[in-house]
């Protein structure tokens, strides 16, 4: 079941809200939530610290926050890298796609979500709900690129694990090479349902 925390449209901010949610995402996806202090973020979002605190009094206010702006950028991303292939099934492909793509950022340190469950999840019943949120949505969404394709249900779980192993690769070993592995297993598996496809 996915919680109105995450799936809920993030609330009106102003610019200086924006900068600070902009900023501690980056900060927590590159150095982890527990090194970076409040007064770090007010910096380098050149925002006053009491306006910091006046917006998000918690660190774990704004740990959620900038998780949700995660999981909305992360999805535009991905709809959008989908956009440039036409057949349903090669839209499955382009998943793996964004990944390598996300995988070249400088920046990537692994899945966000995973990163934030493994540090806070397991002592926080909120991050762990968002961990888990994204995730399910991440698979919701492969399994409607499914059906758009005219394959089974049951292939979505299967390119999801393709995906989360793909990140968790990535970011240990520093290459996109898992992203362009797990796009060829991922055309192994669509191949099975489509004899005729050429997508190796």
């Amino acid at each position: 079941m996915t919680s109105p925390v995450l799936i809920a449209a993030p609330p009106a901010r102003t610019a200086d809200e924006e900068a600070i949610v902009a900023t501690a995402d980056t900060l927590f996806a590159v150095e982890g939530v527990t090194p970076v202090s409040m007064e770090r973020i007010a910096s380098d979002a050149h925002v006053p610290l009491i306006a910091l605190r006046a917006a998000f009094p918690t660190k774990r206010e704004l740990v959620v926050a900038a998780l949700q702006n995660r999981h909305q950028h992360w999805m535009a991303g991905l709809t959008a890298a989908e956009q440039v292939a036409a057949d349903p099934r090669d839209r499955l492909l382009t998943v793996f796609t964004y990944l390598e793509q996300c995988f070249a950022d400088d920046s990537y340190r692994g899945c966000a979500f995973i990163n934030g469950y493994g540090e806070l999840g397991r002592q926080d019943p909120v991050i762990r709900q968002l961990a888990d949120d994204h995730l399910r949505q991440v698979e919701q969404h492969v399994a409607m690129l499914c059906d758009a394709a005219a394959l089974p249900a049951h292939l979505a779980p299967a390119l999801t694990l393709l995906l989360r192993g793909a990140q968790v690769e990535a970011a240990i070993h520093d290459t996109v090479q898992p992203a362009r592995t797990a796009r060829t297993a991922a055309a192994m598996l669509i191949a099975v349902y489509d004899i005729d496809a050429e997508r190796f």
